[in-house]
């Protein structure tokens, strides 16, 4: 018998005349993508005057959520403030969130974006207007469609 190969007599040995029976192993991903629409907006402006011109130009009501979104980095914690409009029927949500903090970014991969609109996929097929409107509201330079799946941590947009 040729060195370094081991036989089992055991039935129930996990070993073969070839070595250790290596099994394959699967991951089961279990979260599977939101039915969302992320748009990136540059501005400049704070976030409490964006939401007001938003509100006015998309007749939303866009409020600050009472507990900020936080993140703790290198022990620090970045916090991140959230505005939220449920729609009348509950159909959905708009959220509005800052990529910004005093020390850091929610999103690094999207550093060059200050806000992020999360709008539940079925209002946002109900106003096809949504990007167009957007991008004539006041203090908005630019807004862009975020393909959600193309984002790495785009689980924090949802929190």
């Amino acid at each position: 018998m040729p060195a370094g190969v081991q036989v089992s007599h055991r039935s129930d040995a996990p070993w073969t005349t070839f070595g250790p029976l290596l099994m394959a192993k699967y991951k089961l991903d279990l979260q599977p993508d939101p039915e969302v629409v992320v748009v990136g907006i540059s501005s400049h402006v704070k976030d409490h005057r964006l939401c007001w011109a938003i509100n006015r130009s998309l007749d939303l009501a866009l409020t600050r959520r009472r507990t900020p979104l936080t993140e703790e980095v290198a022990g620090r914690t970045l916090t991140y403030m959230v505005y939220d409009h449920e729609a009348e029927d509950n159909t959905g949500r708009y959220t509005l969130v800052n990529n910004h903090s005093a020390d850091g970014c929610l999103l690094k991969e999207q550093r060059q974006t200050d806000y992020f609109l999360v709008v539940d996929r079925e209002l946002a097929q109900q106003h096809p207007d949504l990007l167009d409107r957007l991008r004539a509201t006041d203090h908005i330079l630019t807004a862009f469609l975020l393909p959600y799946d193309h984002l790495k941590e785009g689980y924090k947009l949802l929190l």
